[in-house]
């Protein structure tokens, strides 16, 4: 009994711990119902901020494009009309009309800052700077919740060639498996396949089945983008099957919504959001007869109206004092015939008198030889280390024999390459190792009149116009290092056709030769990563049409030689014809690049603003 008496009071002790466990479980219940709520909400907060602030930017871009793209401005005039512009975005004025628009209370969205600044570290002395970045820097808050971004705006008067990594004013045709890091343009219609065309030792006509193109987006995180003239613009065909586009039916019709994802998926590995609506009425076109003696005018100094239309350069050029050209190298005198046994007094006689005079000219032979290997030891100098703008007429041969390099003096260290010299070649340029495996360094600005052949290994830091075609044959082309850690690369613009030719043919698909550069030509273009092996850093343009063929994996030629004899073309193996677009192109090669009086208004990404110093 006393053993219970002690017990008394006990439930009333379990009682009031079990309201404790309850009372402390409720409360940290509610406190994590409260903060979950205030954690949704604070998010709902942020969210909308970050959508407000985006919109900020796409407002104040919007703005910039419409008053700004394709309008046609002189460069020294670029700068003003930008400032007037930036000055006006709406989002940046401080009054209450200003700002964007939102239905929430507590929320507000205005452009903080807008900076304008050069691209180059210089501008020319006579056309002025011809690209400006405009820095957008966005702030939202809403409901005390603030975001801050942030949106770079190149501004230009470049031509838009420069911003794809495969394009065409025409058609862009994609057969099999071309990767490509970039965006595309097509002026005309998109066409992609997954058959492979290709020619082989004469037999044309040849076909592989392959994979689609694969568009990806390139190191910056970029997405890639397909710019077409509409949807019915933007033809898919497989396995041989007729062609339609990505938004019609084999009727005709037109299709859903999800359909059109689907094919735009299979045909470029993109999403349909990332096909965008381009006009070719806002493609800026480069004219390469005007820009070619725009470019010459600049570097002979001379008024753009002086000089004569394409046909009259050479003339012109011919008669430019001071120009420069190869040495004439003597010829060699022929020993005569010794006389025979049975000879005459007077063939004697005559053969003497002839050996006296062979005797006279080959002394002078020598002392012309000497005169002329110092000639051309004086020319190879001058034209590795050019201080100002040299003209050469004749045909120029860089063979790595008495010729290595062709250097202006600072063009691979002076940033943007803004220069005014140039190389004028009036005549074909050739640059080809004929010696040995070494390279040849091109790092000058260049005018050619006629062709351009490039072959061998080849380190470039130059913008190179051409009137003629262009050959590149077993080229690797490489970049002088910029000392930012990148390496720069060669602009080649031609009037006439450009050849790329068995570049790493039947080499394993690890082994791909590099080609940097941007390549532009007037005419049509095939490209074929079938046989070839093709790693191009930048971009490839054609006004005409553009037809780039690729398989994947390694292709080897066939007993018969009659066709190429191909891996299994899966998922698994990469693409012969890989192309990286290099937007540095601008600030490498700078005012050296081609100029239009059109204005080209680019968006990049939009990104976190940095914090401020204080």
């Amino acid at each position: 009994m006393k053993r219970l008496r002690g017990e008394k009071g006990s439930a009333l002790v379990m009682v009031m711990f079990m309201m404790l466990i309850l009372t402390l479980l409720g409360v940290a219940v509610l406190s994590a119902a409260v903060g979950g709520a205030r954690r949704t909400l604070t998010r709902e907060n942020d969210i909308q901020s970050l959508q407000l602030t985006q919109k900020t930017l796409d407002e104040s871009v919007a703005y910039i494009a419409a008053n700004l793209e394709g309008q046609q401005v002189k460069a020294d005039r670029l700068k003003t009309t930008l400032d007037s512009v930036v000055a006006g975005i709406p989002a940046k004025q401080p009054d209450s009309d200003g700002g964007v628009k939102t239905d929430l209370a507590l929320a507000s969205g205005r452009l903080v800052d807008a900076s304008v600044s050069a691209d180059f570290k210089a501008t020319d002395p006579i056309k002025g700077n011809s690209s400006y970045t405009v820095t957008l820097v966005a702030e939202a808050d809403v409901n005390g919740v603030k975001r801050t971004m942030q949106q770079k705006v190149r501004v230009s008067l470049y031509p838009d060639f420069l911003n794809y990594a495969f394009g065409s004013e025409e058609d862009l045709i994609l057969n099999g498996s071309p990767y490509i890091k970039g965006n595309i343009y097509a002026g005309r219609s998109l066409r992609v396949s997954n058959m492979a065309n290709y020619a082989y030792n004469g037999n044309s006509g040849l076909r592989q089945a392959s994979l689609f193109p694969k568009m990806a987006e390139r190191e910056d995180k970029s997405p890639p983008l397909a710019f077409v003239q509409s949807l019915d613009q933007f033809i898919l065909s497989e396995n041989n099957y007729p062609a339609r586009s990505v938004n019609r039916g084999a009727a005709g019709e037109a299709l859903s919504g999800e359909l059109i994802k689907a094919n735009v998926l299979k045909g470029l590995g993109i999403d349909l959001s990332q096909v965008r609506i381009r006009k070719n009425e806002q493609f800026i076109q480069i004219n390469v007869d005007r820009s070619f003696r725009e470019k010459l005018a600049g570097a002979l100094k001379v008024d753009e109206s002086a000089l004569p239309q394409a046909a009259g350069l050479n003339d012109y050029l011919n008669g430019y004092d001071g120009a420069l050209k190869m040495p004439e190298k003597p010829v060699e005198p022929v020993q005569p015939e010794p006389p025979s046994s049975d000879a005459t007094q007077e063939e004697l006689d005559q053969y003497d008198k002839e050996y006296g005079q062979y005797k006279k000219d080959l002394a002078q032979y020598e002392q012309d030889y000497l005169d002329y290997q110092a000639a051309l030891t004086k020319l190879s100098d001058t034209l590795s280390a050019m201080n100002g703008t040299v003209v050469f007429n004749g045909n120029l041969n860089v063979d790595g024999k008495w010729l290595r390099d062709l250097i202006q003096t600072g063009k691979s260290t002076k940033a943007g390459g803004y220069d005014t010299a140039w190389l004028v070649v009036n005549g074909d340029l050739t640059v080809a190792n004929t010696v040995d495996d070494s390279e040849l360094r091109l790092y000058s600005n260049i005018l050619v009149t006629g062709s351009v052949n490039l072959a061998s290994r080849i380190n470039v830091d130059s913008t190179l116009f051409a009137l003629g075609g262009t050959t590149i044959q077993d080229a690797t082309i490489t970049g002088a290092a910029d000392g930012g850690g990148s390496d720069k690369e060669i602009v080649l613009i031609s009037k006439g056709s450009i050849l790329l030719n068995r570049v790493d043919a039947f080499k394993p698909n690890n082994e791909a030769r590099t080609l940097r550069g941007f390549f532009y030509t007037d005419a049509t273009a095939e490209l074929y990563g079938v046989g070839s092996n093709f790693d191009l850093r930048g971009g490839f343009f054609a006004k005409g049409n553009l037809t780039v063929n690729a398989v994947v994996g390694d292709s080897v030629e066939a007993p018969s030689r009659q066709h190429i004899v191909f891996d299994d073309q899966t998922g698994t193996k990469t693409s012969r014809f890989k192309v990286n677009y290099n937007d540095e192109v601008f600030e490498h090669q700078g005012l050296a690049l081609p100029r239009v009086d059109r204005v080209s208004v680019k968006a990049e990404k939009i990104e976190l603003a940095p914090a401020s110093a204080d």
